[in-house]
């Protein structure tokens, strides 16, 4: 789906229409992950281990900067440990209820129970189907440290780019 898309939905028996989009206008540089939002996708991640969590990012990207202001927990489909996937349903609905809210959606969050937050095959196919998203993976396993990592991959023929994270955590 590309920036603008008109979709329709079916929500609670109503019809919904609404532009969205589902990558951020600008390409993301570096992303400002506030100790706040960070620390509620830490808290989505305990709730749910050993099950992979995940959610969408939203905020605002200005000069290639983002800015991450809120994240939104999202039923792990596949309720693996290993891998996960989500209602997509569910995710268009966030994106346009974040929209009307005057919020731009930037990707996606998830975690993994390892120890470094690496993308996986499954990750980095996932990636190519929505080029410009921001993925944010975080590494969670109890007694080890919590470790962030971001990426993108810009379009079809580009590899996957990391994306620098600062952080007041």
């Amino acid at each position: 789906m590309s920036a603008g898309t008109l979709i329709t939905l079916l929500s609670n028996s109503q019809l919904v229409e609404a532009s969205v989009s589902v990558q951020p206008i600008e390409r993301i540089y570096k992303l400002i992950l506030p100790k706040s939002v960070a620390g509620s996708v830490i808290e989505h991640i305990r709730r749910e281990y050993p099950i992979e969590a995940c959610g969408a990012l939203f905020g605002y990207v200005t000069g290639g900067l983002c800015s991450i202001t809120k994240t939104v927990p999202l039923r792990n489909i596949l309720a693996s440990s290993t891998s996960f996937w989500f209602d997509v349903r569910e995710w268009m609905q966030v994106i346009i209820d974040a929209g009307k809210a005057g919020m731009e959606y930037i990707g996606l969050y998830h975690s993994h129970a390892r120890d470094e937050p690496l993308p996986s095959l499954s990750d980095r196919h996932r990636m190519m189907e929505c080029p410009g998203e921001c993925w944010l993976i975080v590494a969670y396993k109890p007694g080890y440290p919590t470790k962030f990592a971001a990426y993108r991959v810009d379009d079809y023929g580009s590899s996957i780019t990391s994306i620098p994270i600062v952080s007041d955590f």
